[in-house]
């Protein structure tokens, strides 16, 4: 490759030029330690003060779904051309795709011998899954050298020889298959999520729903100062703006925006505010339903009464507990857990709910849990809001076959004296509900043979 006397640049010295002498030699390394300042600068900047993703106005980078094919996908690209192409700053450097490009098209991709003169790893080829799993789709961005063994035209015709090298920016689309998060990269390299796929077990094409697109989008710092000006308000300076706004505790001061920072327009509706608020007079006779107050027995919770429901394994789908309360319950709080054995080990999560139940339309909500066992001491949990007073999935992919359950348990009937709650278990993505201790699904897909769900209710009317 290159041939250099020396190579003299340290980031560490804080060089941020090369000043020529005159009456002294050009040396190559003065030359090549000017650039490195110069580039080291500009990707210390755009790292630190704009960071990674995708520029405002430009896709670059978007992870498709390759109709008709399998084990593959699509990488978006931009128009042909260099101001149009698709692409992403990682780690303060610019990478550019032309065109649309297709994941086993890359130059690296099964490409041992391209792969080791440029001295980096090829692209793998994905495989199918086995179990179900999520892959992690990542763009590698590194620089290395060209010389004329490569690129004729930089052998100089005046004088027939190769005066120069250059610096060429590569990137590859690489895939983290199982992987939840990104690998270290080696020196030199910098690595960016992209996308990650969630594959079923035995499904070998990739469709748009299976792909999450991970990258960040929209960056614009020209954007970004003008909304720091709108922020700035009738102070020049932000600092000085917010310091004035806010006490030493982050909260707003009092009075801190009056009539004098509204438009003239507003200024006499904001006195007459203020005055109606010194007023402990009823001036424009309003009464309780013009404003939209309930009857007392509305906001009253007289009756109270504590109950515990446990479901397990053991219960047929839709299998209901009744719980005596000698009223009709308007409101129930919900606390518990739902815990099931997965790999010879149990996991579990708290369960938070409420339900609403003042009218014919009952209203059900709870914080949801999903539990993955992927491998041993190798577990994910995902949280959602659901419309139950329980709701827990659990899937073993280190069982076979695979098991998985999404466990439910409603609110499904109210009278004057009683509450019934009633417990579903249904296989992800079959839409069957399962009973007993050995239910089962399918697709190689078995329910779970050991679960437990314990829920205290405070039922209150």
């Amino acid at each position: 490759m290159g041939n250099f006397s020396r190579n003299t640049f340290d980031r560490l010295k804080h060089y941020v030029g090369v000043r020529l002498q005159q009456g002294v030699p050009l040396i190559d390394a003065d030359w090549n330690e000017q650039e490195d300042i110069r580039k080291f600068e500009l990707q210390a900047f755009l790292k630190w003060f704009a960071g990674n993703g995708v520029p405002s106005g430009n896709d670059g980078f978007l992870i498709m779904a390759a109709a008709g094919t399998t084990n593959n996908f699509d990488i978006k690209g931009g128009d042909g051309t260099a101001l149009g192409a698709g692409r992403i700053l990682v780690e303060g450097l610019d990478a550019m795709l032309e065109s649309t490009l297709r994941y086993t098209s890359q130059p690296l991709y099964n490409n041992a011998t391209l792969a080791a003169k440029w001295g980096v790893a090829p692209i793998a080829p994905l495989t199918t899954p086995g179990a179900a799993r999520i892959d992690l789709v990542y763009i590698d961005v590194w620089e290395r050298e060209v010389d004329s063994t490569e690129d004729s035209n930089l052998i100089n015709p005046a004088i027939g020889i190769e005066s120069c090298v250059r610096l060429r920016r590569e990137w590859a689309v690489r895939v983290a298959q199982g992987a939840s998060s990104l690998p270290s990269p080696p020196a030199g390299h910098g690595y960016y999520a992209l996308a990650s796929i969630k594959r079923p077990a035995g499904n070998a094409a990739i469709l748009s729903e299976q792909i999450a697109d991970l990258r960040t989008v929209g960056i614009n710092l020209s954007a970004l100062a003008a909304e720091i000006i709108d922020a700035r308000g009738m102070k020049g300076n932000l600092g000085n703006r917010l310091d004035e706004s806010l006490t030493k505790g982050g909260q707003l001061r009092f009075n801190v925006v009056g009539s004098a920072q509204l438009n003239p327009e507003l200024t006499g509706r904001v006195v007459t505010i203020e005055n109606h608020l010194t007023r402990t007079d009823n001036p424009h006779n309003v009464t309780a339903a013009q404003a939209g107050a309930l009857a007392a027995v509305n906001y009253d919770f007289t009756n109270r009464v504590s109950a515990s429901v446990v479901f397990s394994n053991y219960d047929a789908n839709n299998a209901t507990r009744n719980i005596t309360t000698g009223f009709r319950s308007r409101f129930v709080w919900i606390v518990g857990s739902a815990r099931a054995q997965l790999g010879g080990q149990y996991y579990g999560a708290n369960v938070s709910a409420y339900a609403d139940l003042r009218s014919t339309s009952l209203i059900q909500q709870c914080t949801g849990s999903e539990i993955i066992l992927i491998a041993a001491n190798n577990w994910r949990q995902n949280t959602s809001a659901n419309p139950y007073i329980c709701k827990a999935t659990f899937t073993d992919q280190t069982a076979l076959p695979q098991r998985t359950d999404d466990l439910n348990v409603v609110i499904s009937g109210i009278s004057n004296t009683t509450l019934t709650v009633r417990f579903s278990r249904i296989l992800p993505g079959t839409g069957t509900g399962t009973g007993g201790t050995g239910g089962t699904g399918t697709s190689g897909t078995a329910s779970l043979t050991n679960f437990r769900i314990e829920l205290r209710l405070l039922c209150l009317g």
